[in-house]
């Protein structure tokens, strides 16, 4: 059923590609987080992704798998997920059963779509930064069942240390360069692999052709992959590229209504 999958919005064409360790990154030692994580709570997968209450920005720091990947990208194309509501709320969001009726009547988009993942549990624990939220460790399993007391108490203690080691990475950064700014706004944590700095390029580029704000161009671009069915990365760099611009797309359906 992941094949169904492959040709949504903001699903990587290369999902056999697994992540490495992260070596290297900025928050290198994240990934031996996550893999304690995996271990400690019986999950199938993991991943942290990194938020900001400023903007609709959202980056994939680490993922252990590409069913990790496609979820934190599903959530971001859509606006919605345990992961989104996890952040806002700074409350672990624990859901056992994401086909029972309180789920599809939460997330009705995300219900649907997620189900051809194959996923049917997913867990998120808000990951703070001196005490702000500043993103979210997401577990999913691909059977449904309740995370037990001591499976909840490793979620959070693993939350908390990817939370200290952001804030001491950050902390570093800042001495480094001290610069306003947050990992989500101007700075890619994950290095190449997960970064979504061309997406969020390209809703600069659909701001300018739209005359809108630059959330507002991130929006039309995330909407724009989901109706049309292709990866958020491929048309954004169609969009930087120039090969495709959401001014003509809107040109050409006005022409049409007249």
């Amino acid at each position: 059923m992941e094949d169904a999958f492959r040709d949504r919005p903001g699903v990587p064409h290369s999902t056999d590609r697994h992540s490495t360790s992260g070596e290297g990154s900025m928050f290198g030692g994240i990934g031996a987080i996550c893999s304690a994580a995996v271990r400690l709570t019986g999950a199938d997968g993991a991943a942290v992704c990194l938020l900001s209450h400023s903007s609709q920005a959202r980056e994939l720091v680490y993922a252990t798998d590409a069913t990790a990947q496609h979820l934190d990208e599903l959530q971001f194309v859509i606006g919605e997920g345990p992961c989104i509501d996890a952040y806002r709320s700074g409350e672990r969001q624990l859901w056992a059963d994401l086909t029972a009726a309180h789920a599809t009547a939460q997330w009705p988009v995300f219900a649907a779509e997620v189900t051809s993942l194959e996923v049917r549990a997913l867990f998120a624990f808000p990951v703070a930064s001196s005490r702000v939220p500043v993103g979210v460790l997401e577990l999913y399993r691909g059977t449904s069942g309740h995370l037990g007391a001591a499976e909840q108490e490793s979620g959070l203690a693993c939350a908390s240390a990817i939370g200290h080691m952001i804030s001491t990475d950050l902390d570093r950064l800042a001495d480094a360069d001290p610069r306003d700014g947050t990992p989500v706004d101007g700075i890619n944590p994950a290095g190449e692999e997960f970064s979504r700095a061309v997406i969020f390029n390209a809703a600069g580029m659909v701001a300018v052709q739209l005359a809108v704000s630059a959330d507002e161009g991130l929006t039309r671009l995330r909407a724009y992959s989901y109706v049309n069915g292709r990866p958020i990365g491929t048309i954004a760099a169609d969009i930087v590229g120039r090969r495709l611009s959401l001014r003509d797309q809107r040109d050409s359906r006005e022409g049409q209504g007249r």
